[in-house]
C-alpha cells in the first residue's frame, strides 16, 4: 500500500530532528527526491510513494539518522554553478567557500586579461579551482591535492566538467602531491602566477569537531594542521610569496577564530608578517564571522 508523500516527509523530518540533524526539513526533502529520482523542488507535486520506493527511502533515512553526511548518501554537492561528486575521503565543499571564490572571480574579471594563471592548493574535490576555471575564460589552472582518495574525486569532477572547461577555454592541471614538498610543475611559474587560492586544513590538532558529520566522516587530512592549525597556512603563504607576480591575488580560508591581524593566531597576521603582501583584508561569511583573508603581492 502506498503512503502519502506529505505524511512521509513529516515523519522523516521529525526523526532527523530527534537525531540532531541541523537541517531536518531540507534533508528530508532531499532524501525523498533522491529516492524518487526527481528534483527537490518537485517533491510537493508527488502525492504518494509506493512500497518499493518507501523501502529504499527508509535505508537512506537510517543512514542520515546515524549522521552520515547527506552529501555522502546522495554522492554529490552543489557549489556555485557546479554539481560535484563527493564521498568518503574528500572534504565536502561548504557554502562559505563560495564567497572566497566570488572575490577571486571578481578580481580576475576586473583585470580583464587575455590569460590568467591560477593555483589552488589543498584542492580537495576541485570546488574552488573548477568554479574559477569554468566561470573565467582563458585560465590556466593548477589544482594540488595530496590525498589519493580526494584526488580521485578531483579527477572525476574534472572529467564531469570537461565540456564546461572547454567552453571556458581553460587549461586544467591536477597534481597529486603534498605542498610540503617541492612541486616540479611550479618551477617555471615563479613570479608569474595571477592568483593563488587555498582552503587548507586549519583546525588545531587537539580540537575535536562537534558535529558527527565532520568528526566521524570528514578526512582528518583535510581538517587538522598542527598545534595552532596554521602549519599549512604558513606553507601556502610562503608558496604565494614565491609564485605570485606583483599585484597577484591571494585568498585563504580559515576558521572564524583565525581572523586577527595583530595576533599570531590569525591568518592576516602571518600575511602581514611575511612583508610580501599589501592591502591585507579579512572578510566575513554570511553569518558575519571572519572566514577568509585576501591580499595583493607587493
Amino acid at each position: 500500500m502506498s503512503k502519502l508523500t506529505r505524511s512521509v516527509l513529516v515523519d522523516i523530518e521529525l526523526r532527523l530532528k530527534n537525531a540532531g540533524v541541523p537541517s531536518p526539513r531540507f534533508d528530508a526533502e532531499s532524501l525523498v527526491a533522491y529516492s524518487l529520482g526527481i528534483e527537490r523542488n518537485r517533491v510537493g507535486l508527488v502525492k504518494e510513494i509506493d512500497n518499493e520506493q518507501y523501502r529504499e527511502l527508509e535505508k537512506l533515512v537510517e543512514k542520515r539518522v546515524r549522521r552520515i553526511p547527506l552529501q555522502h548518501i546522495l554522492g554529490e554537492q552543489g557549489f556555485r554553478r557546479l554539481v560535484l561528486e563527493v564521498g568518503p575521503g574528500v572534504f565536502i565543499p561548504r557554502p562559505e567557500t563560495e564567497l572566497l571564490v566570488e572575490s577571486t572571480i571578481r578580481y580576475l574579471k576586473d583585470k580583464n586579461q587575455d590569460k590568467n594563471i591560477v593555483i589552488d592548493l589543498c584542492a580537495g574535490s576541485g570546488a574552488i579551482s573548477l568554479a574559477i576555471a569554468t566561470e573565467v575564460s582563458n585560465c590556466e589552472v593548477y589544482a594540488v591535492e595530496k590525498s589519493k582518495d580526494a584526488f580521485e574525486y578531483l579527477t572525476k569532477n574534472i572529467e564531469n566538467n570537461k565540456e564546461n572547461l572547454t567552453k571556458a577555454k581553460a587549461k586544467f592541471v591536477a597534481i597529486n602531491s603534498s605542498i610540503r614538498e617541492p612541486i616540479s610543475d611550479f618551477s617555471a611559474l615563479v613570479g608569474k602566477v595571477d592568483v593563488l587560492v587555498s582552503n587548507p586544513p586549519y583546525i588545531p590538532n587537539k580540537m575535536i569537531p562537534r558535529e558527527p558529520e565532520v568528526k566521524d566522516h570528514e578526512p582528518e587530512m583535510a581538517l587538522f594542521s598542527g598545534t595552532d592549525g596554521l602549519d599549512l597556512v604558513k606553507i601556502v603563504i610562503k608558496m604565494a610569496t614565491d609564485l605570485l607576480k606583483p599585484g597577484g591575488f591571494i585568498a585563504i580560508e580559515h576558521a572564524d577564530v583565525q581572523g586577527s591581524s595583530v595576533d599570531e593566531t590569525g591568518v592576516p597576521f602571518h600575511l602581514l608578517e611575511s612583508k610580501a603582501f599589501s592591502k591585507v583584508e579579512d572578510r566575513r561569511d554570511l553569518n558575519g564571522l571572519p572566514r577568509y583573508t585576501v591580499g595583493f603581492k607587493i
